[in-house]
């Protein structure tokens, strides 16, 4: 009993101990908690003295909304940037282009006409028209936002807070932008040509783009695209009225030279009938003395004398239908119309159709085969006609699409093949009536061409043996 009365106190007595033990360690425990509580309740209270306008949370959540919508309006204005600046580098590169002459010559091609009037006196009326138009735009005020003027401002402008001299700065800057527009349209309407009107056109157009894009922004004018198109009508118009008088003096240097075969053909003609006049008075005055002289002369001497006679009157017939034939020449529309190649000079099938009225017709041809050209022309057809300048124009007219040149009608070339001609002879002559005799030779001889091709080979061939 007393051993177990004895265990029980130790036992008792090591609880205690134990617990002794753990209450110290939990007592130390909480005094490092409340350390640590302290240190982080100070961490807590220096936060929110530095921090304290954070704390508001509703307020931080506008403040973060308002810096928000600043960095969209902020994205909008560079998006807005970006993009004006991308149309001003593409108005850049289209101006590089353009005063390239690499640009020129690219724009060569065919131009449209926007007027195609009969007269060359019609485009000059019209040119004063559209002129007159540009002066009446330019004499309305533009400052009052009047849409009519040549340039007027989009809304009032003030300046230190005056209406008064915004008008005036807004007048001043209307004039400078139709001084620059004017400048450059001037400059590019003086020197159109053939070869860049579609290129000066978009220079004027890309002129009042740019114009239009600095003083739109700050000034609140622009210039009106009604003054631009009158610009625009004047660059056509000088152009084309530049290009019909042209072509009218084309046209008087091929009546000229009309009227220099004509004479040409007359003088021959003339100088043919005086032949044959002279030919005739020479058998006549023959004839006359032959008869004469039969009426003294021997049976014998009759006979020959007779014979002559006969020769004389035929002669005498002869000379008066070939003054006939001259006259009538003269009097009508009697000619040749030839056809002619020259492969050395323009290859094959390309045939020129031409006409004359000379009396002998290879005297044209010899003349076209003169210096010129470096080989002379092979003559293919030569057809005498009552008509020939009928049978010329059917012929020039059936073929017209086939012109080496469209735009010179002088120039009778024609990119054809003989027999295409051929077919269109036929079909001309049965249509308009036309008596005449048709002979077409098909091969073009071109005997110094082709002798010349040969020696050319040759020496050629020489030339590698002798390097050899």
């Amino acid at each position: 009993m007393i051993w177990i009365l004895l265990a029980a106190a130790a036992a008792g007595i090591y609880w205690g101990f134990s617990q002794s033990r753990s209450l110290k360690a939990a007592q130390a425990n909480l005094k490092d908690f409340a350390q640590r509580y302290e240190a982080a309740k100070a961490k807590i209270e220096d936060y929110a003295w530095r921090y304290k306008p954070a704390i508001d949370i509703d307020r931080h959540v506008q403040l973060g909304e308002i810096r928000l919508q600043n960095l969209l309006d902020h994205g909008t204005q560079v998006q807005e940037e970006i993009n004006a600046a991308e149309q001003g580098l593409a108005r850049i590169k289209e101006e590089l282009e353009l005063a390239s002459d690499a640009a020129f010559l690219a724009e060569i091609g065919y131009y449209e006409p926007r007027y195609e009037f009969e007269s060359v006196d019609r485009y000059g009326q019209e040119l004063t028209s559209v002129r007159e138009k540009q002066k009446e735009m330019l004499r309305v005020d533009g400052t009052t936002t009047n849409l009519v003027a040549a340039a007027y401002s989009t809304q009032s402008l003030t300046f230190n807070g005056s209406a008064s001299q915004g008008r005036a700065a807004q007048k001043k800057t209307l004039k400078l932008m139709l001084r620059a527009f004017n400048g450059e349209s001037d400059s590019f309407i003086a020197r159109v040509s053939y070869r860049n009107v579609d290129a000066m056109e978009k220079r004027i157009r890309a002129a009042f783009e740019a114009i239009n894009a600095i003083t739109q922004k700050y000034d609140f004018c622009e210039l009106n695209p009604g003054y631009l198109n009158l610009r625009l009508q004047e660059l056509q118009l000088v152009y084309e009225w530049e290009e019909a008088k042209q072509r009218e003096k084309e046209e008087q240097s091929r009546i000229r030279e009309q009227m220099r075969e004509e004479e040409k053909a007359a003088r021959e003609a003339e100088k043919a009938q005086l032949q044959a006049e002279k030919e005739e008075t020479k058998y006549q005055e023959l004839l006359q003395k032959a008869q004469l002289e039969v009426e003294s002369a021997s049976e014998k001497d009759k006979a020959k004398l007779n014979a002559k006679i006969e020769e004389l009157q035929q002669r005498i017939a002869e000379a008066e239908e070939k003054k006939r034939a001259i006259s009538q020449a003269m009097l009508t529309k009697t000619g040749h119309v030839y056809i002619i190649s020259n492969v050395g000079s323009f290859g094959e099938n390309v045939y020129k159709i031409g006409m004359t009225r000379r009396l002998d017709p290879m005297d044209r041809v010899k003349e076209l085969g003169d210096a010129s050209v470096p080989f002379p022309f092979d003559v293919h057809a030569m057809i005498r006609t009552s008509d020939a300048p009928s049978l010329e124009n059917a012929l020039h007219k059936h073929f017209e699409v086939r012109r080496l040149n469209l735009e010179n009608q002088r120039k009778e070339f024609f990119h054809v093949s003989i027999d295409e001609i051929r077919q269109e002879l036929n079909q001309v002559k049965a249509k308009l009536g036309i008596d005449s005799e048709l002979r077409l030779t098909l091969l073009a001889d071109a005997k110094e061409y082709r002798m010349s091709q040969a020696k050319r080979k040759h020496l050629e061939t020489t030339g590698q043996k002798d390097d050899a």
